[in-house]
């Protein structure tokens, strides 16, 4: 029988490791209820080492049943024989050294099988958790490869349509009438300027996924800058008013995912918001040590209940967004803090706590 062959019977390799242990328990006790002429003590016995026995055989076939590989099937059957092996040779040196000193030793099968029995069920159960870190650990880093594929595939094939689409509106702009030209204007300046928004978002998607991941790479932003470009987007394309109190350098430490955090909160505030007169709010506050930004809007607000799950991560959705879910993670990346507020007299505030970067170190934006 080759390697694979024997990965593949593993499991049922478990369940005859069992059966034998069953049998042996049961011919043993059987030839005890002969010589001692009693069936109690030799049944508990029994009772006590043949129901793990039984329980290695119904292992062995769960473990048949799962969607495992086979070096994982493999490492569940190894370590639980190495742990029966390692339980037996342990407990069955205390016997010799009973023998070897001349004490009297009363029925050692049934500690022996015992021992054998417990630890084979412990190394199961180790090497199933220890197959199963492994398997997730393959599927994190699969997983992970997967998205750095499509972020890469993505950046480059829609970042070379956007800039092909931007070519030519401006191409297309030099070669206007005078009969047409106001309104081909308007209409190109969308064009080129969502054209120019997708290609910004499309640039920050890897900073994203390296704050999602983990692996951030953290740099001096000037977040009032960050959101005097995206809070003029969100007042041109949307009929909310949006008012900003910005110092003119706001320095945090962060990276280019910090725009996602300002345009995810922008956003919401005016999603959210039903009234005519929609209101938004920005603040931006230096302090010694961080950078206090507050965004707040006249709507509905929110309830208690609602910000108790405001910011969860485990992938459902609130009825705010889950895009506040991707704020909470990236903030938490840069070392800062978000919670949300009542803003008075209606509406809510969210305040976004982020460190302060060194001021003379070089702004990336």
């Amino acid at each position: 029988m080759d390697q694979r062959q024997m990965r593949e019977q593993s499991p049922f390799l478990l369940m005859a490791f069992g059966a034998i242990l069953f049998l042996i328990a049961g011919v043993h006790y059987a030839h005890e209820i002969l010589v001692l002429n009693t069936l109690i003590g030799p049944l508990v016995a029994l009772l006590l080492d043949g129901v793990p026995a039984l329980g290695l055989i119904y292992a062995g076939y769960c473990l048949s049943q799962i969607e495992f590989t086979l070096k994982s099937r493999w490492t569940v059957v190894s370590w639980s024989l190495i742990g029966g092996v390692v339980f037996l040779i342990a407990m069955g040196t205390t016997v010799l050294v009973r023998l070897f000193e001349g004490r009297p030793i009363a029925e050692p099968v049934f500690p022996l099988l015992i021992a054998v029995e417990a630890g084979a069920i412990a190394g199961m159960i180790a090497g199933y958790y220890n197959a199963r870190a492994h398997a997730d650990a393959r599927r994190a880093e699969k997983v992970s490869d997967t998205l750095v594929f499509v972020n890469d595939l993505i950046r480059h094939d829609l970042r070379n349509d956007l800039t092909v689409i931007q070519g030519y509106t401006e191409h297309i702009s030099h070669q206007q009438t005078p009969a047409t030209a106001e309104t081909e204007s308007d209409n190109l300046e969308v064009i080129s300027e969502k054209t120019g928004e997708a290609l910004t978002r499309i640039e920050a998607t890897r900073a994203i996924i390296d704050s999602l991941i983990g692996e951030t790479d953290l740099e001096p932003v000037n977040l009032a800058a960050v959101i005097a470009e995206l809070a003029s987007q969100v007042e041109t394309s949307s009929s909310a008013a949006v008012t900003t109190h910005l110092p003119d350098q706001a320095l945090v430490t962060a990276n280019a995912s910090l725009r996602s955090v300002v345009d995810n909160l922008l956003e919401n505030a005016v999603e959210h918001n039903d009234r005519d007169d929609s209101l938004i709010e920005v603040m931006v506050k230096a302090d010694v040590d961080t950078v206090r930004m507050t965004v707040s809007d006249n709507g509905p607000g929110i309830s208690d209940k609602q910000k108790e799950t405001l910011f969860n991560t485990n992938g459902t959705e609130t009825d705010r967004g889950g895009g506040l879910s991707l704020v909470w993670t990236l903030v938490e990346s840069y070392g800062g803090n978000i919670r949300v507020e009542d803003n008075e007299p209606c509406g809510s505030t969210f305040i976004v706590e982020l460190p302060r970067a060194d001021a003379q170190e070089e702004i990336s934006e």
